[in-house]
């Protein structure tokens, strides 16, 4: 017979430190709020029912989050940190405690959505071209940090500027949004080329503002004035000397690309005649008079002067032009040419180009002349006729010469676009075809623009919505022709059909929101038509937010916050008491049937008590949102105690037992265990389970009595497990190793193998597949079992033992 005794001594390791678990509650925080932020201790990633000594909770910006106070609950050893949210923004959050590792991160402070918060400023329309309209309209707007309309609680009076005076002129400098309203309008005009910004500002409220553009002819050409030309014309060229005869110094403001300008200030331009070739001590200055200086007034392209030479004279003259700031063209000559007399003399019509803008400007000269085309006086009324092939492209004003006149200004209305070909006939003695340069855009490329002039619109108001014209670069242009303005039916807005005159550039809709929601708007206007997308309606809670720990205890009072959200995530509070209605998918659950977030605040604290540790379904709802549902995870968070030893023991004899703890077969490391022995002698204990979960203690049993063990940690509420072994004479057999449990697990047992046993537990351990670690730990077993394999075969009785397995004691090595 042998006798071995095989001890497998648990691994002991120091104490290592636990992790926390955190909480916030509600998740989004807005400032000027308190919210909570829960920490609890975890072991394994389970929160454990242990009470968080000297917690240290610290903010980095306590302008943003401040930390009031905190407490515990006793019953789930849960921390509970109250949180001042003051301001928006992002605090660093720092947590420490000794035993556990220490933790940082961020809460984010969202800002106050509701109320009056910032003022919204729109502008119709943003781009304008020189040449085009100067007439547009503004709006501000009361609204919340969303940018959501908001009622104006008391008049409140609102400061217009600009940022360049000379650029847009605004038609007042304040406006009021009346008590019970959230938006009013204003006008503007621009003046000349350049940016400029509208400011609206109130003390109470953040500041708005709206660009405005205003480009020169085209978007090609440069916005800044100094860059433009002055273009001399000298109409006609060539004058009779018979009689004192006259010409026209005219000047016109044009782009680079040669089209017409319309001059947003007075420009002077100096005007200066010189002979072609000049005489030393030239005494001839007094052959032609005329004025030094002509001017081109704002609003209109061009400007002029008349030139007179005395009769007789005959001579080439240089005019030369300068402004200042300007780029001026290169000086014109004209003549005065001895001519015969000339009883019906030819029409002459000489055109500069012009500028489609619906108004009445100077589109040429008009003279009398003999066949080598020389100016000559009229000796009788020339009866003469021009005509346009399209008189709404251009339309002649006034085309009669009276006898004794000379050359004539001739002005004209040109329309608000451009036809592919217009043409001029000049019908007299002779007919004469011109083909005058027309600069603006064509018809079919102005676009039909429509848009609301109220940044956000509330439902059940009254608003205007704008329709205007734009250009081939999205600038400001006239309607073309009178029409009415027709919005297509739809159940969200309503408007009336006003009339928009030719020449007019945009026209106000008094409209109306009646519905909620989003729509498509069709517009038309004669043969131009537009849709587009329109938005009624302010933002309004969404979302159902619920914030739960992870892991709620099971047994115990759990605390959630219900949350609202808008639709962009934000918090919100609610504009009225909303009752949410909550239920669970099965009834091992307790939890209030409603839950009311109140007016004026954006989320409400509840309790929960799950009573099984199971995955619950929590499904929340209420009118005008979406059915919600949650997941929530019960745990058991108190742990499981086991002892693992021989139910009795020789007196004076040795022997192990092993403590295991675990959660949910989570082992729990680090468990301060208080030990109770009585009846034997402690030869190695320890007090702290290693990472296994595990303590090991080695003792002898005293010579008499019984052996009571009771292990108890006061972590978590006193859980205890305890222990009687029987102490027997000598020569009486022990009992084997019996698992008691009383809230513990097991893990490395201790293998005893007494005599009698060690064939049998030879065969159990080969078949088991257990031999072989404790071979590699301990050589001799090896050593030792390969002989006993070598008698059994030469007796064959392995398989005996078989019928005999179940009464050796099974001992296993974990």
């Amino acid at each position: 017979m042998f006798i071995v005794a095989i001890l497998v001594t648990p691994n002991v390791n120091a104490q290592e430190p636990k992790n926390f678990g955190y909480k916030l509650m509600p998740e989004k925080l807005v400032e000027g709020t308190e919210g909570i932020l829960q920490v609890y201790g975890l072991q394994k990633n389970i929160p454990i029912s242990a009470n968080i000594d000297d917690l240290i909770v610290t903010s980095s910006d306590q302008k943003i989050v401040q930390i009031l106070e905190l407490y515990t609950n006793i019953e789930t050893s849960i921390t509970s940190v109250k949180l001042q949210a003051n301001d928006s923004g992002t605090a660093d959050i720092a947590i420490a405690a000794p035993g556990f590792i220490s933790e940082e991160f961020s809460i984010t402070v969202y800002e106050i959505k509701q109320g009056e918060q910032q003022l919204l400023v729109k502008t119709i329309p943003e781009t304008f071209t020189i040449n085009g309209p100067t007439k547009g309209y503004f709006s501000v707007e009361l609204a919340d940090i969303d940018s959501n309309p908001t009622l104006a609680k008391q008049d409140t009076e609102i400061s217009i500027t600009a940022s360049n005076s000379e650029i847009v002129t605004l038609f007042q400098n304040n406006i009021i949004i009346n008590e019970g309203e959230y938006f009013a309008i204003g006008e503007f005009q621009v003046n000349k080329v350049g940016e400029v910004t509208i400011y609206a500002e109130n003390s109470n409220t953040d500041s708005g503002s709206s660009k405005i553009t205003v480009i020169g002819a085209s978007d090609e050409d440069s916005e800044i004035e100094d860059e433009f030309t002055i273009q001399l014309y000298v109409l006609p060229e060539k004058i009779s000397n018979f009689a004192t005869s006259s010409t026209f110094a005219i000047v016109q403001l044009q782009g680079p690309d040669g089209s017409p300008i319309k001059a947003t200030d007075t420009i002077p331009v100096s005007l200066k005649i010189d002979h072609a070739e000049s005489i030393f001590n030239d005494k001839r200055t007094n052959e032609i008079s005329t004025a030094d200086s002509l001017v081109i007034p704002p609003g209109s392209t061009t400007g002029y002067a008349k030139l007179s030479v005395k009769a007789g004279v005959e001579e080439t003259y240089s005019v030369s032009i300068s402004a200042e700031d300007y780029h001026v063209s290169d000086p014109v000559e004209f003549q005065t040419v001895l001519t015969p007399d000339v009883n019906e003399p030819l029409s002459k019509f000489e055109t500069i180009p012009l500028l489609a803008s619906g108004s009445e400007q100077l589109i040429g000269v008009l003279y009398p002349a003999d066949s080598n085309g020389v100016s000559l006086i009229n000796l009788q009324t020339l009866e003469s006729e021009i005509n346009s092939s399209d008189i709404d492209a251009l339309a002649i004003s006034d085309d009669r010469m009276e006898a004794g006149s000379g050359a004539k200004l001739i002005y004209g209305k040109v329309g608000q676009t451009i036809v592919d070909r217009l043409i001029v006939s000049v019908i007299g003695e002779e007919t004469e075809t011109i083909f005058p340069i027309v600069y603006g855009p064509e018809k079919n490329e102005l676009e039909l623009v429509s848009e609301s002039l109220i940044p956000k619109v509330m439902v059940g108001t009254d608003f205007p919505m704008t329709v205007y014209l734009t250009d081939e670069d999205g600038a400001s242009w006239y309607f073309p022709d009178t029409s009415n303005v027709v919005m297509g039916p739809n159940e969200f807005v309503k408007t009336t059909v006003q009339t928009i005159s030719e020449g007019q550039s945009i026209i106000l809709l008094n409209s109306q929101s009646i519905k909620e929601g989003k729509a498509t708007l069709d517009f038309e206007a004669n043969e131009y038509t537009t849709t587009i997308d329109f938005d009624t309606g302010v933002s309004k809670p969404a979302k159902i937010e619920l914030a739960y720990p992870d892991h709620l205890l099971s047994g115990m009072k759990n605390t959630l916050s219900l949350q609202i959200l808008d639709s962009e995530d934000n918090p919100i509070f609610a504009n009225k008491d909303i009752e949410f209605r909550l239920a669970a998918n099965d009834n091992t659950i307790e939890l209030p049937q409603t839950v009311t977030i109140k007016k004026g605040t954006y989320n409400s604290f509840f309790e929960i008590i799950p009573q099984k540790t199971i995955e619950t379904e929590i499904s929340i709802l209420a009118s005008d949102f979406p059915l919600s549902k949650f997941n929530l995870n019960t745990v058991e968070t108190n742990p499981s105690l086991t002892i693992s030893t021989v139910n009795s023991i020789a007196a004076g004899e040795p022997f192990d037992l092993v403590l295991d703890a675990k959660v949910l077969d989570v082992p729990l490391s680090n468990v301060e265990v208080n030990w109770d022995i009585q009846g034997a002698q402690i030869q190695e204990i320890s007090k702290i389970t290693n990472d296994d979960g595990k303590i090991k203690l080695s003792l002898i049993a005293n010579d008499v009595g019984l052996i009571t063990i009771r292990a108890t940690t006061s972590e978590f509420d006193q859980i205890t497990a305890s222990k009687e072994i029987k102490i027997t004479i000598p020569g009486e057999p022990a009992q084997g190793v019996v698992e008691n449990e009383g809230n513990f697990v097991e893990d490395n047992m201790v293998l005893i193998l007494i005599p009698g046993a060690v064939i049998g537990s030879s065969i159990l351990l080969r078949k088991r597949g257990l031999l072989e670690p404790l071979s590699d730990r301990f050589p001799i077993v090896e050593s030792l079992f390969n002989r006993f394999d070598s008698i059994f075969e030469r007796l064959e009785i392995s398989e005996k033992f078989e019928t005999i397995k179940e009464k050796i004691p099974v001992i296993k090595n974990r």
